[in-house]
């Protein structure tokens, strides 16, 4: 999944310069991916949601990881000394599995987290890395702003986890509401399952499913695009935290 760098960042910082929103910078309301991978994104990206890119939209991450993210502002994720270009004998393939994180390798076992850059090795990856950092800080960040966050896994997820997630998200200056699907594989069938008992910030469905996301999405076609008509319909519900 390739997207401008340096570039795009340079057009970026002179509209907001002379005034002017461009439309890949965060609005007044927005739908974020805070990942677990692409598949969130490119789900959010094909309903015509996503209209600029974050920095957890085309990284491999975990709950646990997007949590400590939250926590410190995304610091660790754009220090330079916790970037790690993959050796090409580790690699998956010669365009994939390009950059680790030294830090969430270490702490949530992540031994890829950049499959197609490599901002260790690429300054216009790295650029494209802090710029996605500096529209998430801008929507999180900004008074009055609507953001409709979505995270999507098929790893078991402790619900104490998401919910701490949940509850950075409201210390923001922003008013944030945040959608978590639990892909569970393994049924019979398609099935949604709404979690109760949590905060009018938080909504959880864990989605039953027969197949296994393969890349961007479910491996049944018919059952992939059940599940974009889930979050379509997700996303048409005006959530009671905005009023």
């Amino acid at each position: 999944m390739s997207e401008p760098g340096a570039t795009g960042g340079l057009f970026g910082a002179l509209g907001r310069l002379l005034g002017r929103r461009e439309p890949r910078e965060p609005g007044p309301h927005n739908h974020v991916s805070l990942g677990c991978n692409c598949q969130m994104a490119h789900v959010l990206k094909t309903l015509d949601l996503r209209h600029w890119s974050g920095p957890l939209d085309w990284i491999f991450s975990m709950p646990g990881m997007v949590r400590d993210c939250l926590a410190d502002d995304f610091a660790a994720l754009v220090d330079r000394d916790q970037l790690e270009t993959i050796p090409e004998a580790e690699r998956r393939g010669p365009d994939i599995w390009r950059g680790r994180h030294r830090l969430y390798r270490e702490r949530h076992g992540l031994e890829c987290v950049f499959n197609h850059h490599d901002p260790a090795a690429r300054e216009a990856d790295y650029a494209f890395l802090t710029e996605g950092v500096r529209r998430i800080r801008v929507a999180l960040n900004t008074p009055g702003t609507e953001n409709r966050l979505w995270m999507m896994t098929h790893l078991h997820t402790p619900r104490e986890t998401v919910e701490a997630i949940d509850a950075l998200l409201a210390q923001r200056a922003s008013r944030n509401h945040l959608t978590f699907l639990q892909l569970e594989t393994g049924h019979p069938e398609v099935a949604v399952v709404e979690a109760a008992d949590l905060k009018p910030s938080l909504r959880w469905l864990t989605v039953q499913t027969a197949s296994e996301p393969v890349g961007l999405r479910l491996a049944d076609p018919a059952e992939d695009a059940r599940l974009v008509e889930i979050i379509r319909a997700e996303a048409g519900r005006r959530p009671d935290l905005f009023g």
